[in-house]
């Protein structure tokens, strides 16, 4: 039942969307209780290694986890259906887990459209801690940053991660920081790498005054680290809840995230207006050969839609 709702929310066919939105509505009462954790991560930093071992670790002390799994392939392929689930094998056979992977749509850089509603469904089925896995490749972590509690980035020591995260500005979205493979000979670059990160993070302003994103050492396949990472969430949730800042975050976040949907909405319909289908392709190539500016082009294609008639 829980991955019906969820392939209904998906569906982008008219008349599913309207039963979606029914659905959304009716359990809307029953969301909100869950802890909301993305995680994010360059390829290769052993998030799915990361994301089982936490799972098994929170299963183990009775909670439900569900962990929302973007295809970075998907884009291209429409998703591999299992590729999550045969990383976490011991997570993905629990009764007390579920795991969708899911398309991104070629939205949001790699998020999935409807991860959102997703998460609520997951929340209003019961389930306690709610992951959302992220490509970590540019807009990605921006989008799940917007609609979790707590953002963690994994990062890898001596792969040249170090300076790839400062500059790509990850560092201001985190709540957290934790250099995984933090084992064998990897150890002492994993704690070189945390002094750095920690040297950075200072010379940036704080995102609340009340939580200063502290860097820590995992090893995910070890199962060394991991509880720590899980006590540093629960620390920052009871600090937001005790500043009043956890319900805030979210209103926030819920508004943000439908303006997204309504600019995505619009683009959609642009697309698909039949005078745009029409004119687009000749503007296309009046600009390619500068016999029109981009601008002039622009604006003629959206006066399309000034023409459409009000619905009141």
């Amino acid at each position: 039942m829980l991955a019906k709702a969820i392939t209904l929310v998906e569906s982008l066919l008219p008349e599913h969307q309207l039963a979606a939105q029914e659905v959304l509505d009716r359990i809307l009462p029953y969301t909100g209780n869950a802890v909301r954790l993305g995680i994010s991560g360059v390829p290769g930093v052993g998030k799915s290694t990361f994301i089982e071992s936490l799972g098994m670790m929170l299963i183990r002390s009775g909670k439900r986890v569900a962990v929302l799994a973007v295809d970075p392939s998907s884009t291209r392929s429409g998703g591999s259906i299992l590729a999550d689930k045969t990383r976490m094998e011991k997570l993905s056979v629990e009764e007390a887990a579920f795991i969708r992977p899911s398309p991104s749509g070629g939205t949001l850089g790699g998020v999935a459209r409807k991860t959102r509603e997703t998460l609520l469904i997951c929340e209003a089925a019961g389930f306690d801690v709610i992951v959302v896995e992220t490509v970590g490749v540019g807009q990605s972590e921006v989008a799940v940053s917007a609609m979790v509690d707590f953002f963690l980035v994994l990062m890898l020591a001596g792969a040249g991660d170090e300076i790839q995260g400062i500059k790509k500005g990850i560092l201001e979205m985190a709540d957290a920081i934790a250099i995984n493979k933090a084992d064998g000979d990897n150890l002492e670059k994993a704690n070189l790498a945390r002094k750095d990160y920690e040297n950075a993070l200072h010379l940036l302003t704080p995102n609340t005054p009340f939580w200063t994103p502290p860097v820590l050492t995992c090893s995910a396949l070890e199962m060394r680290g991991v509880d720590t990472i899980w006590e540093t969430v629960l620390e920052h949730r009871r600090r937001l809840i005790e500043h009043g800042a956890l319900d805030a975050m979210r209103k926030k976040q819920a508004v943000s995230w439908m303006w997204s949907l309504i600019e995505e909405g619009l683009k959609m319909r642009f697309h698909s207006h039949p005078l745009v289908r029409q004119q687009l392709p000749g503007l296309l190539t009046q600009v390619e050969a500068g016999q029109t500016t981009a601008s002039a082009a622009a604006e003629r294609l959206l006066r399309i839609l000034d023409r459409e008639p009000s619905t009141g």
